[in-house]
């Protein structure tokens, strides 16, 4: 996998998420990765809810 890296070999594609990560200023790429992890949090926190009501059912039979 890193063999391009050795051989001086690299990708010319840049995602615009890339391009994010490199260029913007500190200020922006704290907020953008607080709200990307506030939504994770989100999501695991239903994903949980979600394994306890199973979980109920499954007792409850």
């Amino acid at each position: 996998m890193f063999d391009r890296f050795k051989n001086g070999q690299t990708t010319k594609y840049n995602s615009s998420l890339s391009e994010f990560v490199r260029n913007a200023d500190s200020s922006k790429k704290k907020k953008v990765y607080s709200r990307v992890i506030d939504r994770a949090v989100e999501s695991q926190n239903s994903i949980v809810k979600q394994a306890e009501l199973l979980q109920k059912s499954a007792n409850m039979n």
